[in-house]
């Protein structure tokens, strides 16, 4: 017996749209986020860019946002998918959930999660700047902000009986130096610079007998000697 398309099942459609649309923002803003670094966040603040401020404040504490917005994917992701079930099951009877199962795997996984994240990391820098001003007024919201602050604290208790609190990851040398070596490549700074960049990060490491020069080698002329 055909089942008649009802208004419920357009509020149910129009629902799950907008979940899908909002949980596929998110995955990118996640994506494009984390990626970013404080200094190139840094960077793009101080060329002008729209957002840059913003982003800046958002590197400097990625725990902040990092929790909020992966529950924030989960329930949007959770909540399309059993409206989708729903939805399905009214329309086709107990196929609907084959249908449902499809659509889920496919509309979800593809189009709102894998195609914003790749997105994210094609154009890092423009979807950073897009998300972050978002991000930002979401994480003011009150319920979501308790919530940050509750999810921090449990992360927190977590890590420390790990033996571990907040993370102590810092760029190390080899890093700066890979970081010099894949900018020259990509022809963004010229080769001497990058060299320039290399010795000045291995000049700390130097002790004073590796530049000096024996005085059995010095070649010398005396002090009272005429030009």
């Amino acid at each position: 017996m055909a089942v008649l398309w009802s208004s419920m099942d357009t509020t149910l459609l129009i629902t799950v749209v907008v979940l899908l649309a909002a949980s596929g923002f998110f995955a990118m803003a996640e994506t494009a986020l984390v990626r970013m670094n404080r200094s190139r966040a840094r960077s793009l603040r101080d060329q002008g860019k729209r957002g840059g401020a913003v982003l800046v404040t958002l590197t400097e504490s990625p725990e902040v946002f990092l929790n909020p917005l992966l529950l924030l994917i989960l329930i949007c992701q959770l909540v399309s998918a059993t409206l989708v079930g729903v939805l399905a099951g009214h329309l086709f009877g107990a196929s609907g959930i084959v249908v449902a199962t499809v659509v889920e795997v496919v509309v979800i996984f593809v189009a709102f999660e894998a195609i914003p994240k790749n997105l994210a990391v094609a154009h890092p820098d423009t979807t950073a700047l897009i998300a972050s001003p978002v991000v930002s007024a979401i994480l003011r919201f009150w319920p979501i902000k308790a919530l940050s602050w509750l999810l921090l604290h449990i992360a927190d208790f977590v890590l420390r009986l790990f033996g571990t609190s907040e993370s102590t990851t810092r760029m190390t040398e080899a890093e700066m130096i890979a970081m010099a070596d894949v900018a020259a490549e990509e022809n963004i700074i010229e080769e001497h610079e990058k060299d320039f960049i290399q010795s000045a990060i291995e000049f700390g490491d130097t002790v004073v007998r590796e530049v000096m020069r024996p005085r059995l080698d010095i070649v010398s002329v005396p002090q009272t000697a005429t030009a």
